[in-house]
């Protein structure tokens, strides 16, 4: 999205795999993604936000001071403030979403349209609180059989 000082963000889900392998991304659900912002008047370009659990979509708030951001297997929407008095801090604004959040766009209403692009599974949600496992799935069982979040393809 572009700021209103025309500065542009942008998040990258995952920085340690490619895009073709997010299902490993999802299988780890680690802060491998990140928020950054280019500057178009001094053509710098700099990391905003890292560590951040698959970012997919974000879009400037309407009160000017903040972004909000889509966290897809965190299944969370978080607010970061660039400007204003919370500048540079990030609060969550909804936690527990019954799905995995795909992008985030402001509405013409004052509302904000939200995409869920798949819902969440019991068994997905209980094998992310258990890495042992995740790391031994990984290991030995074939990836066509793994754990994976319920997307609507």
């Amino acid at each position: 999205d572009i700021l209103p000082d025309g500065r542009i963000v942008f998040s990258e889900a995952t920085v340690r795999f490619e895009m073709h392998d997010w299902y490993a991304d999802a299988l780890e659900s680690r802060g491998n993604g990140r928020i950054i912002v280019h500057d178009p008047k001094s053509g710098s370009t700099r990391t905003l936000l890292s560590n951040l659990v698959f970012p997919n979509g974000i879009c400037t708030a309407f009160d000017g001071q903040s972004v909000l951001f889509a966290e897809s297997w965190a299944c969370r929407i978080s607010r970061y403030y660039f400007d204003g008095p919370k500048k540079g801090k990030i609060e969550r604004v909804i936690e527990g979403l019954p799905g995995y959040p795909d992008n985030i766009n402001r509405a013409s209403d004052g509302t904000y349209w939200l995409a869920l692009m798949g819902m969440r599974t019991p068994a997905l949600d209980l094998s992310l609180e258990m890495p042992g496992f995740r790391r031994r799935m990984a290991r030995r069982v074939s990836e066509d059989a793994w754990l994976m979040p319920n997307l609507n393809t």
